[in-house]
């Protein structure tokens, strides 16, 4: 092949990964923000629930908010990149929280009354690959309707098929 045809394709091939670079930066860099919940309502009463989030060095601290109509047990999943990693800030977070291995939420054990908001979750961020690297810490809560003995019940179950729940005022006098 003459020198001039290996120039050519050379210039080609450049000029086609310059144009191809571009969207597929923009497409593995893209990215999107989201925030917002749902009210769940049984009958004339409301179960919603509002998590609230700040960093502290390298620490995302949390607690939820009832601002429904009933009593709930809470916990909340966070969610980071794989190059970060998420602990249980144990000095901190003497406040009732736990975390479950083996399905990645932190529950708190109290019920959460009603305009009631939860003890402070603390969980450190271990710093990824790069000190530079820009990524989100994703946090989910869940709220779920405690039963007439005072525990959570089933967490996946269909709350609209439960229909025995706990009322706070069963426990007042020693019950």
């Amino acid at each position: 092949m003459s020198k001039k045809k290996t120039l050519l394709i050379a210039a080609a091939l450049l000029m086609l990964s310059v144009v191809a670079v571009k969207p597929a930066m923009a497409y593995l860099t893209d990215t999107h923000s989201t925030n917002g919940g749902a009210a769940v309502y049984l009958e004339d009463r409301r179960i919603e629930i509002i998590p609230k989030e700040r960093i502290e060095e390298n620490t995302k601290v949390i607690s939820v908010e009832n601002t429904g109509d009933l009593p709930v047990f809470v916990r909340v999943k966070v969610i980071a990149g794989r190059t970060h990693l998420l602990e249980l800030d144990t000095e901190k977070s003497d406040s009732g929280w736990s975390y479950n291995e083996d399905d990645g939420y932190y529950y708190y054990s109290d019920i959460l009354e009603v305009e009631k908001t939860s003890k402070d979750l603390y969980v450190k961020i271990a710093p990824g690959n790069s000190a530079e690297e820009k990524f989100n810490v994703i946090v989910v809560a869940e709220a779920a309707r405690p039963l007439s003995d005072g525990s959570a019940g089933d967490w996946e179950g269909k709350i609209a098929q439960e229909t025995n729940t706990y009322d706070p005022a069963q426990n007042e006098g020693g019950n």
